[in-house]
């Protein structure tokens, strides 16, 4: 190769080189505003199914209150360790719209009673210091540990009430299949500030088990053989 020839090939692969670092820095930037937007929204088909049919069946008490448990935990994590608050900015509404959820379920199951109010009081005292320092940070490493667990038996909650019920028109696809869309996102958000295993190993549980929601309440809608040979 001459030497005009090889600078210009020089050349062309650094040009390529930074157009390649300016499109994962443009991903990157869609990936983090795109999961913000979407995760603002994440429970309102649910809510707006709850509140339309008044009718919880299909949808677990048990699966909300630990999906709000995996939130706070992740919320009081991501604030604990300093992290950009882009990058766990969709906490703060999930965690929001998670306990407007909780209160709709518990509304129309007639569960409302004063100890709810005294549980959500405590559960306000230690978000608080869980996220100003008033507990050692080994505490929330803990925690984190434990939230893969705990969000994996949220859903693993869901799936058994609408296998239970056979019955999954309370609950909103759209609402699972953004929730697994955030799951990819965060993956690779996660991946590109550094290797966060228990971060990773939550994110990803919980993309395999959003999908496995999605699959049985589709499946759950179909007409069944039976009502078709009625037809």
């Amino acid at each position: 190769m001459k030497p005009h020839q090889l600078i210009v090939a020089s050349f062309s692969v650094v040009f390529l080189l930074r157009k390649m670092v300016e499109l994962y820095s443009l991903l990157i930037t869609f990936a983090n505003i795109s999961t913000i937007v979407l995760c603002i929204v994440l429970k309102i088909p649910q809510i707006i199914s709850l509140v339309g049919s008044k009718n919880t069946t299909g949808l677990s008490l048990p699966g909300t209150l630990l999906e709000l448990t995996s939130f706070t935990i992740g919320l009081c994590y991501s604030v604990s360790s300093g992290y950009a608050l882009s990058s766990y900015l969709e906490y703060p509404f999930l965690v929001g719209q998670d306990l407007l959820l909780l209160a709709l379920v518990l509304h129309y199951s007639k569960q409302i009673s004063p100890t709810w109010f005294a549980i959500l009081g405590a559960y306000a005292a230690v978000v608080y210091a869980l996220t100003t320092g008033l507990f050692p940070n080994g505490l929330l490493i803990t925690l984190m540990s434990l939230c893969t667990p705990i969000s994996a038996a949220s859903k693993l909650a869901q799936l058994r009430t609408m296998h239970v019920s056979q019955n999954s028109k309370s609950v909103s696809v759209l609402t699972w299949s953004i929730a697994a869309y955030t799951c990819i996102t965060r993956i690779f958000t996660t991946l590109d500030r550094g290797f966060d295993a228990p971060l990773l190993a939550n994110y990803s549980v919980s993309l395999i088990l959003n999908l496995a929601i999605i699959s049985l309440a589709l499946k759950l809608r179909r007409p069944r053989k039976q009502e078709k040979k009625t037809q």
